[in-house]
């Protein structure tokens, strides 16, 4: 009989998804004897279009207002908010989740989004299935991530390790942001910029707009459009149709290319020299693998802060929030007064490689022992 693991996430932005997503694609490519599962959080009450509309538009709201999530963010992350989530967790899900566990009947759990915590902690208690949690934030850890039940904990980097320990956690891994696996390969760089009717020898820059930082983002990218310096542009839209009409139809100065929504970030953030990219930990995370440095012009606060803080500690790329100072900044990249090199270089010192595929072996070596 072939082993089975659970594994538990939550659509509420990119980062639990990618992580999760990257390591099903992993167990699929090293063992594909395995049966995997994926939950998502959002759907276990059955995740009718409304819910799912509901919960992606509050937490979108609180992206688009990044003193409202700070302030949340700092109010809950104490030990009294926790049990009281986590006593709002059982009430209102245990039984539903209980019983889709009981009718998988996995070898174990992975979960990567800290709501599962409270749910598989009171599963552990009629049942002792190993459980190992993927911290997908790096330094700026909420307690909500913080639990007993937790088996193993893999987490972004030192920096994370150190925090945990710090809240009485022993049993850690440090294996990176499990990212798609296609980001550590070699790519025909020639080959996608040509299809994108760009030059393979010139500086680019890919922007990826991110949610609720749309205004900021065209900031950057009309500053960027009327520039003669000898660099290119990529630039995805995600699911901002609007605003892939608008630049479509936008006159650029620098050779250009406009993209809507995709599933090939992995190839153009490869393609690139620079991600300009909002502080969320999957595309900080998904640059930094492909050893390129990143430009954070906002981050929403909370978690977000300690992306901006690790690639700031070990000069891994760029911060700034004011307006004139992100001008200058890219002034200085785009006529070649930074040297790229040096970040690249700082960011293969501190990127762990393959963190799906060790994620993946860890696991593996848990439930065939």
């Amino acid at each position: 009989m072939s082993k089975k693991v659970l594994l538990l996430t939550a659509s509420y932005g990119t980062g639990h998804i990618t992580a999760t997503k990257s390591l099903d694609e992993a167990f699929r490519k090293l063992y594909p004897e395995v049966e995997t599962k994926t939950l998502d959080f959002l759907k276990i009450n059955g995740g009718t279009q409304t819910q799912l509309t509901f919960f992606q538009k509050l937490y979108n709201f609180s992206m688009e207002r990044p003193i409202l999530f700070d302030i949340l963010f700092n109010l809950t992350n104490n030990e009294f908010c926790r049990f009281t989530l986590e006593k709002m967790m059982i009430l209102n899900y245990y039984k539903k989740v209980k019983k889709i566990f009981d009718e998988y009947q996995p070898d174990i759990f992975v979960s990567s989004h800290p709501y599962w915590n409270f749910l598989v902690k009171k599963y552990k208690r009629e049942k002792d299935i190993p459980y190992v949690c993927i911290v997908t934030d790096s330094y700026m850890i909420h307690k909500a991530w913080i639990d007993s039940s937790v088996d193993y904990y893999c987490v972004i980097d030192e920096d994370s390790k150190y925090v945990l320990i710090n809240n009485g956690i022993k049993n850690i891994i440090v294996t990176g942001f499990p990212v798609n696996p296609k980001l550590f390969e070699e790519i025909d760089r020639q080959k996608i910029l040509s299809e994108l009717k760009l030059d393979r020898d010139r500086i680019t820059i890919l922007v990826a707009i991110g949610l609720g930082a749309v205004e900021r983002f065209l900031e950057i990218i009309e500053f960027l459009r009327v520039k003669k310096e000898d660099f290119q542009l990529i630039v995805v839209c995600g699911k901002y149709q609007d605003v892939y009409q608008k630049l479509k139809n936008e006159e650029f100065i620098p050779p250009t290319a406009i993209i809507g929504w995709t599933d090939r970030m992995h190839d153009f953030i490869r393609a690139s020299d620079l991600v300009i990219c909002k502080g969320g930990g999957a595309i900080v995370s998904e640059s930094l693998s492909a050893k390129k440095p990143v430009f954070i012009p906002l981050f929403v606060p909370g978690q977000e802060k300690g992306n901006v803080y690790i690639v700031e500690k070990y000069k891994m790329g760029f911060h700034e929030e004011d307006i004139n100072k992100i001008f200058s900044k890219l002034e200085e990249i785009i006529s070649k007064r930074i040297n790229l090199k040096e970040y690249q270089d700082n960011i293969a010192k501190y990127i762990k490689p393959n963190p799906s595929y060790k994620i993946a072996n860890f696991v593996y070596k848990m439930i065939t022992k």
